[in-house]
């Protein structure tokens, strides 16, 4: 004879307790949810404050600087140059410790494996001024067939105008990093 095996019916008492069950759960996952709710909630409010203090504080010094600025009568075009200056300075002593610890050595001209360090200046489609950007990277994993097409065999000090991410970018080429003989010869083997 053939057929389908039917499983057996839950009785009332099983169906209740097993309603009773599942509302326990239901309440307990409900109870935890509101306690990890209020534990985020006082995360957010924390960070909160901490953020409008730091706001504060950065406010107070902005004030200040202007003071400072009016008072002695300085050139803020004159202070925004030299405060880049000190930046670019600072990116390239950084720069030099992590190709030192990368064991890479000063090269003349971009090679396929070179990591290089560029500034490069932005405007945006009306010609407004987007910044200074600063980056630090191994050509090849860049991502920019532009940049790494338009950066092959250039030297530090070269300049070349590449669209990034859209915008419109004057890049400087400011140092070329190689590998040594014997990185580059691991790389190869691997």
């Amino acid at each position: 004879m053939k057929g389908f095996r039917v499983p057996p019916q839950k009785s009332k008492n099983e169906e209740i307790n097993s309603l009773k069950t599942e509302l326990a759960n239901l309440q307990m996952a409900g109870r935890i949810s509101q306690m990890m709710t209020q534990q985020l909630m006082q995360s957010v409010k924390t960070m909160s404050e901490d953020l409008g203090s730091a706001l504060n504080q950065l406010y107070e010094a902005q004030y200040k600087l202007n003071a400072v600025q009016k008072l002695l009568k300085l050139d803020a075009v004159e202070l925004n140059k030299i405060g880049n200056e000190m930046r670019l300075a600072d990116f390239e002593e950084a720069s030099a410790k992590a190709d030192l610890k990368d064991g890479l050595i000063a090269g003349e001209a971009v090679e396929a494996d070179s990591t290089i360090t560029i500034t490069s200046v932005a405007k945006d489609e009306q010609g407004n001024d987007r910044g200074i950007f600063r980056s630090r990277l191994k050509l090849s994993e860049s991502g920019v067939p532009d940049l790494i097409n338009g950066l092959a065999g250039k030297k530090a000090g070269d300049k070349l105008s590449v669209k990034l991410n859209g915008i419109d970018h004057e890049v400087e080429l400011l140092s070329v990093r190689n590998p040594t003989a014997v990185q580059a010869a691991a790389e190869v083997s691997h």
